[in-house]
């Protein structure tokens, strides 16, 4: 029996146990997310970085990865990104997970007197702006958060940040608990197989159609052929017109060629969706190349905000209330204002 998706773990067969990388060293989020979606006989292995964490799966020397993906506070992380569309030609996503972050302050039980630094990964520094700004050192940048604390065993100048309980995986010293500027922040990962791999027919078949309580995500990278006013939204279009929702959309540069990008679009449809093969086969008579990305169960914090929550804006946002002060940015808009009184 192959390795299938199968509900919230990716459930292993009769074969021998599945050999899942993630990025390292022991401690990472992304260790707790590959343990939250692979059961207990799974065999984890950190990788180094990112690239290296992809490049295991493409080479054979492991059958899934798992990287972070988007943070709730700082967005779409792309490295991860940018390696899962531009050098992974073979890889799908098979399943997504989130987890929720907090981080913790950590130095060396051998320093004596002031720190002279603090690292860890840039994501998380940036998630710990207030209690860095505090310190008044210096900052440096990490791999991994899992990896600054490491490092700070090593190095009594340093203080790190990374996750709860890595005190109990490295011989370190707790100064802080949560020093996040926002609690409840999520970081969402995702497990890569490749494409022509049994747990990608797994996904595909075993798990079957979109059920009743089953909510589904498809990703998928478009590059227009043509940069023209307007290409975006006739992108966009291709979906409205079917009532496939996009979640999700970024926008990359295009390697080679300044100035134009590809976009990647999640929807809310399984890839079976009549629906959304007929906005596919659109697209591609639209002149747009397509890169399937993968279609997987969707996690249920990412399923979308309740529809009676209303939803905050970023401070400054102005809606039809204030169009005198809109028009005094749009200038152009002042004629149009007129016309619609």
């Amino acid at each position: 029996m192959a390795h299938g998706v199968v509900g919230g773990r990716v459930s292993a067969g009769s074969g021998s146990p599945p050999l899942v990388t993630f990025l390292g060293p022991v401690g990472t989020f992304t260790e707790r997310a590959a343990r939250a979606i692979w059961p207990a006989d799974a065999v984890l292995r950190p990788a180094e970085d990112i690239p290296a964490t992809v490049a295991a799966v493409l080479d054979r020397r492991a059958d899934y990865a798992v990287i972070p993906i988007e943070n709730t506070v700082e967005g779409v992380v792309t490295a991860s990104l940018d390696q899962f569309v531009f050098h992974a030609p073979d890889l799908v996503i098979l399943r997504e997970v989130s987890v929720p972050i907090t981080f913790t302050s950590y130095r060396s039980p051998l320093a004596e007197g002031a720190a002279a630094v603090v690292g860890s990964h840039p994501h998380a520094l940036a998630q710990c702006t207030r209690y860095v700004a505090g310190l008044g050192l210096r900052t440096e940048p990490f791999s991994s958060t899992a990896e600054a604390v490491r490092a700070a065993a090593d190095r009594p100048e340093l203080i790190a940040i990374g996750a709860a309980g890595l005190a109990d995986d490295y011989p370190v010293a707790v100064q802080h608990s949560g020093v996040e500027d926002r609690p409840g922040a999520y970081t969402r990962f995702v497990c890569l197989g490749r494409a022509d791999g049994a747990g990608t027919a797994a996904a595909a078949s075993d798990a079957g159609p979109v059920g009743p309580g089953t909510s589904w995500k498809t990703m998928m990278a478009l590059t227009p052929i043509w940069s023209r006013p307007g290409v975006l939204a006739e992108l966009c279009t291709h979906f409205a017109d079917r009532e496939i929702n996009i979640i999700s959309l970024s926008s990359r540069p295009l390697p080679g060629f300044p100035g134009r990008y590809v976009f990647v679009v999640t929807v809310d449809h399984h890839r079976d969706s009549p629906d959304l093969a007929r906005a596919v086969t659109s697209l591609l008579y639209d002149g747009v190349r397509v890169k399937y990305l993968g279609s997987y169960p969707s996690d249920h914090l990412f399923a979308g905000s309740p529809p009676d929550r209303p939803l905050t804006p970023p401070a400054g946002s102005l809606g039809l209330a204030e169009i005198d002060q809109l028009t005094r940015i749009f200038r152009g808009s002042a004629n149009r204002r007129r016309a619609v009184r």
